[in-house]
């Protein structure tokens, strides 16, 4: 019995991540450090209160979209958060963590559009414990409520979880998708299965501490389509960093983060088409960390 105690203190218990978090260190490789066809200013700011600021102004099409957002705790474990847009729509989120009971995370958003009067409210709850990540949301429609449930289960490096999805008005299933993942030093792998029909797999491998790379590939059973990409990152030095992508079809992204001061990042990037040497789209963002 002490021999089975002394194994259990060995085998570290660590929570698993959430579903849409499943891959993520390989989906950041492509999705963070490009900003492709706009103009982008992000600042975040805190007060001496601890209330966040976050103005964003976007320029886009030659259209400009502006959002801000705000979050403040007016006591322990619950946050309040507002979001305005340029589009006129307000979303506001209650959220109360560990109130309850440890682990569980509750969370109310209402979103109203004061042109339209359209208004709706989603209720979201996550329990996390050792070896386990859930979610359960629930859209507060009267005619019938949509449920989006997911469960993350994990046990040395291994990873596997599943979201389902069902519409109550309807009576159908919305989302099916399983997954299986493996996490362990340098090492990440994951697949997806949507719907008993597409997969989709995930490969990060870190290189060194200053390099990764990630293999991104989906292939549809019911087309029989497929699609590869690669993604790479490079820290130059303390301040500057390379991120790269291209896919099966050529188009290829590059993009460059270099801090310019301590609290500002300036991302430029660029897109075009490898095969053709067509298609130039650049990018800048801008982001401040006041």
């Amino acid at each position: 019995y002490n021999e089975y105690k002394s194994y259990l203190r060995e085998a570290k218990m660590v929570v698993p991540p959430t579903f849409s978090d499943l891959g993520k260190v390989a989906k950041d490789v492509f999705n963070k450090g490009f900003s492709i066809g706009s103009t982008k200013l992000n600042v975040k700011s805190k007060t001496s209160t601890n209330v966040s600021l976050n103005p964003c102004f976007e320029v886009k099409n030659d259209q400009l979209a502006c959002s801000f957002e705000t979050s403040g705790s007016p006591c322990e474990g619950i946050t309040l958060k507002e979001k305005w847009s340029s589009e006129n729509v307000i979303k506001t989120n209650i959220v109360a963590e560990n109130k309850l009971a440890k682990g569980l995370k509750l969370d109310l958003e209402v979103v109203v559009n004061p042109a339209s009067s359209k208004k709706s409210a989603v209720v979201k709850t996550a329990y996390k414990t050792d070896c386990f990540n859930g979610t359960l949301d629930a859209d507060l429609n009267l005619a019938g409520p949509t449920f989006v449930a997911t469960a993350v289960s994990g046990y040395q490096g291994f990873q596997g979880g599943f979201e389902v999805g069902f519409n109550t008005e309807k009576s159908k299933m919305t989302k099916n998708t399983f997954a299986l993942g493996y996490a362990l030093n340098d090492l990440t792998l994951v697949g997806f299965v949507r719907d008993l029909a597409v997969f989709d797999g995930y490969v990060h491998h870190k290189v060194c501490d200053k390099t990764q790379v990630a293999v991104n590939f989906n292939w549809n059973n019911q087309s029989s389509a497929a699609a590869f990409a690669f993604g790479a990152k490079h820290q130059l030095d303390d301040v500057t960093s390379l991120s790269a992508k291209i896919d099966g079809s050529g188009k290829t992204t590059l993009g460059c983060t270099h801090k310019v001061k301590s609290w500002l990042d300036v991302t430029l990037s660029s897109q075009l088409n490898a095969k053709s040497l067509q298609g130039v789209t650049n990018g800048l963002s801008f982001e401040a960390n006041l």
